[in-house]
């Protein structure tokens, strides 16, 4: 600190007001060269020694603004090698920035059927980029399109529930982040296409968000039952009746039995 303090290299001058002449102007030619060499020794940092009484008190006016400007100048020099240093980070930064730039341009891929600008934007090497990433975020693993691709199958859907949907392959990830099998999946599908698929209310449900929600462990686990139905209401003999058989026969043994307390006058 020291060295850097005594360094007045870049300080090529000090300051002596007018004001401060008339104080000493009466001193003999003698006296104002001792003055002169104690105030530029000091304003390099040297060794100004003992000084006889006369001048030690006319220095002491001297000093204490060399002090004050010595001062100014060391918190100025600082400031200008803190900006200095930092015009330098940004200036190595856009060196850097430009250069990466430069190799993503080299290894962007070209097609020779495409038409090729002759410049390149930074907003296009971004917007390429984040297409890309995009890409590779929606596309499926193995296990979603094998999911998917058997629900589809069952539910014989021309369109199908597609694997690149997000929705899709988030529901199927959380579930096998429970610990959940891809035959798990298979299982699930099987059984609530065989229970919904001829069902005209139930057969919406069958879908991703229905079947693979916070239901899917019941689902899995449900007991089926094969028996063929024996209930004579039943609107189809051969299996259980469907959400809507079991509407119909409700709201008609209500209205039997509505009618039939009308005519027995209650």
């Amino acid at each position: 600190m020291e060295d850097e303090k005594n360094d007045h290299s870049e300080k090529e001058n000090i300051l002596i007001l007018l004001g401060d002449y008339v104080a000493v102007r009466n001193f003999s030619n003698t006296d104002a060269g001792k003055l002169f060499h104690t105030i530029c020794r000091y304003a390099l940092g040297e060794n100004i020694g003992d000084l006889e009484d006369k001048i030690q008190v006319a220095f002491s006016f001297f000093k204490v603004r060399l002090d004050e400007n010595r001062k100014n100048w060391e918190k100025t020099r600082i400031e200008r090698k803190k900006a200095g240093r930092l015009g330098g980070l940004a200036k190595q930064a856009n060196a850097n920035f430009a250069k990466q730039n430069e190799q993503t341009v080299a290894n962007l891929p070209v097609n020779v059927s495409d038409s090729v600008s002759d410049s390149v934007g930074v907003n296009d090497i971004n917007d390429c980029v984040g297409v890309n990433d995009i890409k590779k975020k929606a596309s499926p693993s193995e296990e979603v399109i094998t999911i998917l691709e058997d629900l589809n199958k069952r539910t014989k859907s021309k369109k199908g529930f597609s694997p690149l949907a997000q929705c899709n392959q988030n529901l199927i990830k959380a579930r096998m982040s429970e610990g959940f099998t891809v035959e798990n999946f298979i299982t699930v599908n099987e059984k609530k296409v065989k229970q919904w698929l001829h069902d005209p209310e139930m057969s919406k449900y069958l879908r991703p968000a229905t079947l693979y929600g916070n239901k899917f462990d019941g689902y899995l686990n449900e007991v089926v039952c094969d028996l063929p139905a024996t209930n004579s209401n039943s609107l189809n003999k051969n299996k259980f009746q469907s959400a809507d058989e079991r509407r119909i026969t409700k709201n008609r043994n209500n209205f039997e039995k509505a009618f039939q307390e009308i005519n027995n006058g209650s």
